[in-house]
């Protein structure tokens, strides 16, 4: 079956126990993730790690990882506030945990906070150094899309009033930076999740904590949002202390839940 896993943000321990609990409750499980897998969290390096020692995986980018992609490969997929400026972007993103991931990969907290109020393009490419190729391989090959017949999975956004089929998401992306953009950094209003989709395929999407949408989530938890063709999977394991990742089976409508320590939830 088909499990898609929300944002992840270095949370190594939840993610560990979170695919020891699908792979329990289902022995052929295919995982595809939302993308975000970098800052926040303390283990950004590790989760890198487990990703890639994972089987039967599909990933694609979030909007962390693409300027993860700037600062360390110098190239993104969507366009952004930092306008292609290295030093720019390193800055910026220290006020979203990019601190904490150089840190897990060896960099020093002092150089890291000295670097972010005095950016230096020389400094910091030395920093960088401590990246293993392999990793920047992996940020780097990220797509913006994963598609299937009867899904899709992106990061942020796509217009709910615009089909997903063909010519296929993937093409269109291409073609058009404003889409992309859209696609790895904008958010849903509370009416485009309510309202009908012109979408066929279900579509998957993390990037903005269900917690943001109070009223569809009635009993307070912090549990995926299923909406007309659309489930939102980003259950804020890392940026709220009742965080929780989460595993949606999209073959039987269920999930899989663990809290931020690792704790597996009861079964929804």
């Amino acid at each position: 079956m088909r499990w898609i896993i929300g944002d992840i943000h270095g949370m190594l321990r939840p993610l560990a126990r979170l695919i020891d609990a699908v792979c329990r409750a289902d022995s052929r499980p295919r995982f595809y993730f939302v993308g975000d897998y970098v800052n926040r969290g303390p283990d950004s390096r590790g989760i890198i790690d487990l990703l890639l020692a994972l089987n039967h995986a599909q990933f694609i980018r979030g909007n962390h990882d693409d300027i993860f992609d700037q600062i360390i490969n110098d190239i993104c997929y969507a366009p952004n506030a930092s306008e292609g400026s290295r030093p720019l972007a390193f800055q910026w993103f220290t006020q979203h945990g990019l601190d904490k991931t150089l840190v897990s990969y060896g960099a020093d907290p002092d150089e890291v906070i000295w670097l972010a109020e005095k950016p230096s393009l020389a400094r910091l490419l030395a920093m960088l150094t401590c990246i293993p190729e392999a990793h920047r391989a992996f940020i780097r090959n990220l797509p913006p899309v994963i598609e299937e017949d009867d899904l899709f999975i992106a990061h942020g956004h796509w217009d709910v009033h615009e089909q997903t089929e063909s010519p296929c998401l993937e093409l269109r992306l291409a073609e058009d930076r404003r889409r992309r953009y859209s696609l790895l950094w904008e958010r849903y209003e509370l009416a485009e999740i309510t309202e009908k989709k012109a979408w066929r395929r279900i579509g998957y999407f993390g990037h903005t904590p269900v917690e943001n949408y109070p009223e569809l989530l009635p009993d307070g938890s912090l549990t995926p949002i299923i909406a007309d063709k659309m489930v939102l999977v980003d259950t804020a394991c890392a940026v709220s202390r009742l965080g929780r990742l989460t595993a949606y089976c999209h073959e039987e409508r269920r999930w899989i839940q663990v809290d931020r320590s690792g704790q597996v939830m009861p079964e929804r």
